[in-house]
């Protein structure tokens, strides 16, 4: 049993007659007589009554005929889920954020996304840089976003970059360090930091430090931004980060920027394997997550 049989057999239920449905079928009566008769043999049964110039589907032909279109319809279906699936925009996408991206750029990407590939199931997991590493190494993610420092630098990794930024300082205004600015490492750490960690080159800014520079390095730290921002709204804690995740404080006035004798850059990166960045998805994703940094950075 062929599936262009089942589409014969559909095609002269539907029209009623073997000449509408060759015409239909843009094949010749003959041809279609044929295929009936071998399906008819196939089955064991007779599918049509066969008066004048039309053809009725007895009981056999209404039940076969019914079926038939299931198979074909799912065939269809089928058909389109795995066109959809070789161009990506079916099946399932799973990303990987850390602190500060997942603030920022992942409720845009998936916003974005879930427009341009509605039947695409989306996964997006918070993790530390580590872990997210590990989990794209290993293939449980597809793709993830992170700082430039990130990644091992001899990873073989496809990189995207995806936007350019500061670290910087944050107080509240009227903090007595902002009198003192710009800041040397030592005047820093007077005071309590809050951040999510001290990344290398801000580390290696700093040198060696005493024990009480040190606590206060570590005076609060949390991968939640969130709850970052309120030690600094709240006292005199000092807050690091990118820029942009302070973007709207710094905006209304609660926050201001405490300059550092030290500018460190932010890189955001894209990172995916050489088989993943073969899917358009993917290179979609890392445009959207472009035009997403650049809007934020256009903002007065």
């Amino acid at each position: 049993m062929e599936l262009k049989q089942l589409e014969h057999l559909v095609a002269v239920c539907t029209t009623g007659s073997f000449s509408g449905a060759a015409k239909r079928l843009r094949i010749s009566q003959p041809t279609l007589s044929k295929s009936i008769a071998r399906l008819e043999k196939q089955l064991g049964v007779k599918l049509f009554d066969r008066t004048g110039g039309s053809a009725r589907p007895n009981v056999y032909g209404h039940t076969a005929a019914e079926h038939a279109a299931a198979v074909l319809a799912g065939v269809e279906r089928m058909s389109q889920q795995l066109e959809q699936l070789a161009r990506g925009e079916a099946g399932s996408l799973r990303i990987g954020v850390g602190p500060a991206t997942r603030i920022k750029l992942l409720p845009e990407v998936v916003r974005q996304v879930g427009k341009a590939f509605p039947d695409l199931q989306l996964e997006a997991r918070y993790d530390d840089v580590a872990a997210l590493m590990r989990s794209l190494r290993m293939g449980s993610l597809d793709l993830v976003f992170c700082y430039f420092e990130a990644p091992d630098e001899l990873s073989d990794f496809i990189r995207v970059k995806i936007c350019d930024d500061r670290r910087i300082a944050v107080v509240r205004p009227r903090h007595p360090a902002l009198r003192q600015a710009p800041l040397t490492p030592e005047m820093l750490l007077r005071y309590p930091i809050a951040s999510v960690g001290a990344v290398p080159s801000f580390r290696k800014w700093l040198g060696a430090v005493s024990a009480r520079a040190a606590r206060n390095m570590n005076a609060f730290v949390s991968d939640d931004y969130a709850l970052l921002k309120t030690r600094p709204l709240e006292s005199d804690y000092v807050a690091l980060g990118p820029r942009f995740v302070f973007e709207r404080e710094l905006r209304d006035g609660t926050l201001v920027e405490l300059k550092l004798r030290l500018e460190i850059g932010y890189e955001c990166w894209m990172l995916t394997t050489e088989s993943k960045w073969r899917s358009p998805v993917v290179k979609k994703v890392a445009d959207f997550a472009r035009r997403a940094m650049r809007r934020k950075e256009m903002r007065p």
